[in-house]
């Protein structure tokens, strides 16, 4: 009876992804208000803790996302539900969470240190995503520690530069660089991270890519 539960875990990763994004173009959409020079002080500081809240609900969203990635493999087990639907969505509903906390930084952050490592994460996936769908691709298993490291450094760099947008409104516009105000030498942490989450991406995707080329099942 309780066999829905984890595909439904899966889905509502999905329905997360969705609302982090939302929230990153909600708050986007208020960057414009606070570079207007005709906006006073006091609307300046409303328009600021209305981004904020922005950020905030976007970090609850991302970190509610990574909740369901533990609950549904746990509830799979617990319940003996894995399903084929399970297994093809699961990583799919991965990416698009990763890929939607990705594209809220590159929008918040507006820099080439969160640019190029996001864009090389997002490229990898979809292309895993198409490769795994073809026929040479069934049944191919090639498990490496090398994912679940580049997963908890894609969890932790993500979880941390999207903490202090929604900790405190950016106190200058944009185009100034206001996205970087925290912290240099944390902020240099979780960027390396960042970095080093799509370097592991990139090598995990090529050991897929030799495991399909091979045959490994």
């Amino acid at each position: 009876m309780f066999a829905w539960i984890p595909n439904a875990l899966t889905i509502s990763r999905c329905v997360f992804a969705a609302l982090v994004l939302f929230a990153a173009f909600k708050a986007s959409g208020i960057e414009p208000l606070l570079a207007d020079a005709g906006v006073t002080g006091l609307e300046r500081q409303r328009y600021a803790t209305f981004q904020q809240l922005w950020h905030q609900f976007g970090l609850l969203a991302f970190i509610s996302g990574m909740l369901t990635d533990f609950l549904d493999g746990w509830a799979a087990r617990a319940f003996k539900a894995e399903s084929r639907f399970g297994v093809w969505l699961d990583p799919i509903a991965d990416k698009l969470l990763v890929g939607a906390a990705l594209i809220a930084l590159a929008l918040a952050l507006k820099t080439w240190l969160i640019y190029i490592p996001a864009a090389l994460i997002l490229a990898r996936d979809i292309f895993m995503t198409w490769l795994r769908t073809r026929p040479e691709a069934a049944g191919i298993v090639a498990p490496s520690k090398l994912a679940k490291w580049k997963t908890a450094a894609e969890m932790m760099a993500i979880t941390g530069l999207m903490l202090p947008l929604a900790l405190w409104p950016l106190p200058e516009t944009p185009a100034s660089g206001g996205g970087l105000h925290w912290s240099a030498l944390v902020t240099g942490a979780l960027v390396l991270g960042l970095w080093v989450a799509a370097g592991l991406s990139l090598l995990t995707g090529a050991q897929y890519v030799k495991a399909v080329k091979s045959g490994e099942r």
